[in-house]
């Protein structure tokens, strides 16, 4: 009876083993259920830091380093694509992935919500290859040199006079910042709109303006419309009561169309 329980304490540890530690080296794979999400969590912070957003190639793994870049195969019908690790998850422990939007819609997998998948380590912990999230293809499809990711190289170290263009990499995320870039942490919850743009440099060349105006209190909300990056000048931080009241203010500044607008 003793022998028997060893046995069976010693099956059980193999098990655990097997799912944890299941995948740790590039060319690894594994076999199971995934899921996605979308709109519910679009904006909202990842595990990592990140701003989830739904229209970028990115999944949630529980145990995975962030940044593993995995290719993703629906065994329904062979479509495949790249993402990345950013975030933990799915919470049901019968699923081993969560993808984004766009990624499931790559493997064609949104009509049918959960999916069967192989997963497969391209990169982890600074080993392997880094391919371009949203790469993708079918069986017949493979992984070619155009497709892997090159980082860029550090510039070189010079004295210049910084300007605001030269952040403008701090509004990539899904978020409210100030015109120069950094990002707001919000404490009421509502702005005013005041007017919106595809091109960042004329966002803040705006946000320039309304502070001349004597709208002292602005920002740039970096969001995504129609699958493609706009960037709203906002005015204030305000309770919504507060915004509906200053909307009045706003108008009598030359923004018209002015509105409240939650912060993201």
């Amino acid at each position: 009876m003793m022998h028997l329980r060893k046995n069976l304490l010693l099956i059980t540890f193999l098990l655990i083993s097997i799912v944890t530690f299941g995948q740790k080296k590039v060319g690894d794979t594994k076999t199971g259920q995934s899921s996605y999400y979308a709109n519910k969590f679009h904006g909202r912070k990842t595990a990592n830091g990140e701003r989830f957003n739904m229209y970028a190639f990115t999944c949630a793994h529980r145990e995975l380093p962030f940044d593993t870049y995995l290719k993703v195969t629906n065994l329904k019908n062979k479509q495949w694509v790249v993402v990345r690790v950013n975030d933990r998850g799915p919470f049901k422990s019968h699923r081993i992935l969560d993808l984004s939007k766009a990624a499931a819609v790559k493997i064609d997998m949104v009509q049918d919500g959960i999916a069967n998948v192989e997963i497969e380590i391209l990169y982890i912990n600074g080993e392997g290859t880094k391919v371009k999230e949203g790469t993708s293809g079918g069986s017949s499809d493979a992984i070619t040199s155009k497709d892997i990711k090159k980082d860029k190289k550090p510039k070189p170290t010079t004295v210049t006079t910084t300007t605001s263009t030269s952040k403008n990499s701090n509004y990539g995320a899904p978020g409210t910042y100030s015109i120069w870039g950094t990002s707001k942490k919000i404490k009421n919850g509502y702005g005013i709109q005041m007017a919106s743009y595809s091109d960042l440099k004329k966002a803040i060349n705006a946000g320039k303006t309304a502070n001349k105006k004597g709208l002292t209190e602005v920002y740039i909300q970096s969001g995504w419309s129609n699958s493609k990056q706009i960037y709203r000048l906002l005015y204030g931080d305000f309770s919504q009561k507060e915004a509906k009241k200053n909307v009045s203010k706003v108008k009598s500044k030359g923004y018209k169309g002015a509105f409240v607008k939650k912060h993201l």
